[in-house]
């Protein structure tokens, strides 16, 4: 867990308050413009799932998240990361890259994957991934993704990524 003056990273329990904050912020930027319905947001393992949180400690609001999904031994996916538009570009998008990175590798993952909105591409080049296949709308929203996998070859890349 990362503390600084005004912020707390930290890894959340599904059903707390921060994750139930968590989820409201996935929604309104994700999903509420598609008029979803909020319970059509949750993966039925979403219990199983690894949640990390950024806070504003001075208003105990949950400012960033992301979500870590173990697909098999060496593979793990990142999924739903998202910022409060008015914190982007302020580094709170990375630092939940690279802690769910770290864990990752932490556990022997030699495959990283996500599904990235196109609009988001460069931010993970900028960490080494790359797009894989072709642009397909997501399933939920119709928004335009691509995938994206970073592969670690060695035990000195995973090392690189270690919390």
């Amino acid at each position: 867990m990362l503390e600084t003056k005004n912020y707390q990273l930290k890894f959340v329990d599904y059903g707390s308050i921060e994750y139930q904050q968590a989820t409201k912020l996935r929604y309104r930027l994700f999903y509420q413009k598609h008029n979803i319905p909020f319970e059509s947001i949750f993966s039925l393992q979403e219990k199983q799932h690894l949640h990390l949180v950024i806070i504003n400690k001075t208003q105990n609001q949950v400012l960033a998240y992301g979500r870590l999904d173990q697909k098999s031994t060496n593979e793990f996916q990142i999924c739903q990361m998202v910022v409060e538009p008015e914190y982007q570009r302020q580094g709170l998008g990375t630092l939940i890259l690279k802690t769910l990175s770290g864990v990752a590798t932490n556990q022997g993952a030699s495959l990283l994957t996500l599904n990235a909105r196109v609009a988001k591409v460069k931010f993970y080049q900028r960490y080494g991934f790359e797009t894989i296949g072709e642009v397909f709308a997501s399933s939920s929203t119709g928004v335009p993704h691509i995938k994206m996998q970073k592969q670690f070859n060695s035990k000195r890349e995973r090392k690189q990524y270690r919390c």
